[in-house]
């Protein structure tokens, strides 16, 4: 290091200083100074500035005579005698960037995929969602005609009802039905709109308003301050998919509830033969996880006074959760964690308002429904609370629970066994929700220790995404400020003013060559350098001009200086933005 000092300190009298905000001193007497003098005192500050422009070089050229050799040291010109010894070429070699102590606060060489991105896997499935959530219809499909026109951007999301362009498809509520992903004009947002045909009979606009006034007016973990009316206190929980409007529109009743991109119903994700109503036995760890996620939403929905009734295969959307591998895993022990939310809620509150029934028993419904869910995902069959109980006499449930039951028992724990017993036993009535959550609360460790390491991959992934959102930052503001053609004229924007080192900083940070010249596309020089960059660090940097005439020796943060203040000038010089009426 003190060779370096030394080798710069005689590459010329009279070189230029740069300082940040100054420019370049013309003072012949100062540049002397900085020359002889400062060298001495940059051992003891770490900071020194020398700049060798093609002047000094002229003016040097009798007192170095045809002795003179430029060195280059990673694309970098340095300017010795021609009796400096070997060993001090080679020293000068391997320090790339002068500093006072180069091993002080070595830090390893960042990636591409550690710092600045979510892992491969994780991007490409976001990717798949971003490029779901923005697939359109054709213009001239006739399904267009069906959406209202508040909303726009509309993709059929039912396979079956793509094909036919008449909502004839009848859906499990009894109605044609037609489900879209549309984008709202008013905020911008996705939602996921269900249009139902054929049930202006049974409902109307004060149906609506009362079912709307059931599932909007309970404040569940919400502040009753929020703005926004019944919307921001809306029922809200992390296992029901959010509902938030009934409206009737074109002769239809309308649904509005949340979007979840890449979601899938438990019927396709685990019964997905369509020829028949048969999948495969889940095992029992992967019915726990669901199990314990479907009771936390039951139990919400029953503590706010309401009933779910729509706890079915195909009304239960399935997306993933945490790192694995593929949707689907080669063996049946490794069904990945997914994450469960109830939809559909307050459809059939809509639908079947004239129903008289007390809310306790609809509660109970729920649980003969919950029952069921349970049996499907054991036996690999689906199994609704119509197949055991609707037009079957009390003998006739018993033996079609026990031809059920009997394989459980084989299969899966006493425990499980009894769960799914007790919850579709025809004789007695089903136990509430809050003594299915009381009996399960040792399996609920299980789910919290899964979320907390979903968590913590998420958290992983938001760190990378942070570093990238910094490095974009800074690489825009270098975009904003490098080589502007409408200031080349202007001093503080030409090759000689205090932005002139930005751009040498752009080529030391992405045009970096090696000695044949060849690009050296190093991914962890572009992002340390960014990241001291962006800290302000001390570290000392040799700068050198495409022609190798101009050599600087800066800090990153003399550099940070520069760009801070080049870019604060050119947005207080900018053009507003015209403001879009």
């Amino acid at each position: 290091m003190d060779e370096l000092e030394d080798t710069v300190g005689k590459l010329s009298l009279n070189a230029k200083e740069w300082r940040p905000g100054l420019g370049f001193s013309s003072n012949s007497e100062t540049s002397r100074q900085v020359s002889a003098g400062s060298m001495t005192s940059a051992g003891s500050s770490g900071r020194w500035n020398v700049v060798v422009g093609e002047e000094d070089r002229s003016n040097s050229q009798s007192s170095w005579g045809d002795s003179s050799q430029a060195i280059d040291v990673n694309g970098t010109h340095y300017f010795s005698t021609a009796l400096q010894s070997q060993q001090q070429q080679q020293q000068q070699q391997q320090t790339t960037v002068p500093n006072q102590n180069p091993h002080r606060h070595r830090l390893p060489r960042s990636t591409l995929r550690t710092s600045l991105s979510l892992p491969l896997e994780e991007y490409h499935y976001y990717r798949e969602l971003s490029l779901q959530s923005q697939t359109e219809m054709n213009p001239d499909d006739n399904r267009h005609r069906a959406v209202p026109p508040s909303f726009c951007r509309a993709f059929c999301l039912e396979p079956d009802a793509a094909v036919s362009s008449s909502h004839t498809i009848r859906s499990s509520f009894g109605y044609p039905t037609i489900l879209f992903r549309v984008t709202s004009t008013s905020d911008g947002n996705l939602y996921a709109l269900r249009r139902i045909d054929s049930a202006m009979k049974c409902v109307n606009h004060a149906i609506c308003q009362s079912v709307m006034q059931q599932w909007l007016s309970n404040p569940v973990g919400l502040d009753k301050n929020q703005p926004g009316g019944g919307i921001a206190g809306a029922f809200d929980h992390p296992g029901v998919v959010r509902f938030y409007k009934c409206f009737l529109s074109q002769r239809a009743v309308f649904f509005l509830h949340h979007y979840h991109a890449g979601a899938v119903t438990l019927k396709e994700r685990f019964f997905s033969n369509k020829d028949s109503r048969s999948g495969i036995p889940l095992p029992e760890s992967f019915i726990w996880s669901c199990l314990t996620q479907l009771v936390s939403a039951i139990l919400a929905v029953h503590s706010s006074d309401l009933a779910v009734r729509t706890l079915q295969l195909n009304h239960i959307l399935c997306t993933r959760e945490g790192c694995f591998g593929a949707s689907a895993s080669s063996s049946l022990y490794s069904i990945p964690k997914v994450r469960l939310r109830i939809n559909c809620i307050g459809i059939v509150d809509v639908l079947e308002f004239e129903t008289r029934k007390t809310l306790e028993e609809l509660q109970g419904e729920d649980m003969r429904a919950l029952g069921c869910l349970l049996l499907s995902m054991t036996t690999g069959t689906e199994v609704s609370v119509s197949d055991v109980y609707r037009n079957n006499s009390l003998q006739q449930q018993i033996m079609i629970l026990n031809q059920y039951l009997g394989f459980v028992r084989q299969n899966y724990s006493r425990d499980l066994h009894s769960l799914i017993e007790t919850l579709l036993n025809p004789n007695v009535a089903p136990p509430p929700i809050r003594a299915i959550a009381a009996n399960m609360a040792v399996r609920v460790f299980e789910e919290m220790d899964g979320v907390h390491s979903a968590v913590d991959g998420m958290h992983d992934a938001l760190m990378g995404l942070y570093e990238s959102g910094r490095a974009l930052r800074l690489m825009l503001k270098l975009a904003f400020v490098n080589e502007r053609p409408e200031f080349g004229i202007d001093q503080r924007w030409s090759e000689s003013g205090d932005c002139y080192i930005l751009k040498l900083f752009r080529d030391f940070v992405f045009h970096q060559a090696d000695g044949a010249g060849r690009p050296a596309m190093d991914l962890g020089h572009v992002i340390s350098s960014l990241n001291k960059l962006d800290a302000a660090d001390e570290e000392n940097i040799v700068l050198t001009s495409r022609d190798g005439k101009n050599v600087l020796v800066v800090s990153y943060a003399d550099v940070a200086f520069c760009l801070e203040k080049a870019y604060q000038e050119l947005c207080s010089n900018a053009v507003p933005h015209p403001v879009v009426q």
